[in-house]
């Protein structure tokens, strides 16, 4: 099943043309490197892609519903939160059932069991969505892009520009989206960070489109 279907696609700079009446197709759980030199097209594909460029002509079409992650490598991150606060909004929906769980336990306290039950079916939920082991998860994706070392608790206005990326990067691994599209994620990374990533997108069930000069 295609996550993601671009025909006719044809874009160009002037007289030189990156793409001419290109197709392309990202289907479900598939896996897809772009590589090329800077300035071949690579980042303008991604924009194309998200709709931040309108092409030429071609036609770009997303799957409804789908889930999608964007590395951008300019992206702009929330400053005033620490690491580890903004690493878990990756799970904000988790938390948000957690919060309706206690509120319904305090409130089955009178002997209510229909929201008694109720809470136990959000419990359940919880605990088939792994959410009590999300500081694991954090911790072992923090770690393989060489952020431990600066403090999960460091505030994100204290970090350099690299760092930034590198938590940006981090939160969209944790979010598992149906899609991730990388635009040159190891910009930032060393050799071990980028031997650690490419062995973790091999695992991911999720499908991904990563760009990048890096083969």
């Amino acid at each position: 099943m295609s996550l993601l279907e671009v025909t006719g696609l044809t874009h160009s700079f002037g007289e030189n043309y990156l793409f001419k009446n290109a197709d392309f197709t990202l289907n479900k759980g598939e896996h897809i490197g772009i590589v090329g030199q800077n300035g071949a097209g690579k980042s303008t594909f991604i924009k194309i892609c998200t709709e931040q460029l309108i092409p030429d002509s071609g036609r770009i079409v997303w799957q409804p519903n789908t889930k999608i992650g964007y590395l951008d490598q300019y992206a702009q991150i929330e400053k005033s939160v620490a690491m580890r606060e903004f690493l878990q909004s990756a799970f904000s929906g988790l938390y948000e059932i957690e919060n309706r769980m206690n509120e319904l336990y305090c409130q089955s306290a009178n002997g209510d069991m229909a929201k008694l039950g109720m809470a136990a079916r959000y419990q359940e939920e919880l605990e088939r969505k792994e959410f009590y082991l999300i500081d694991t998860k954090i911790e072992q994706v923090a770690t393989g892009l060489g952020l431990t070392a600066v403090g999960l608790d460091r505030p994100i206005e204290q970090m350099s520009g690299g760092q930034r990326a590198k938590v940006i990067l981090a939160k969209l691994l944790l979010e598992k989206p149906d899609i991730l599209l990388l635009d040159e994620p190891t910009n930032f990374l060393d050799k071990e960070h980028v031997t650690w990533l490419a062995e973790y997108l091999s695992s991911l069930p999720n499908a991904f489109l990563v760009v990048s000069h890096d083969y």
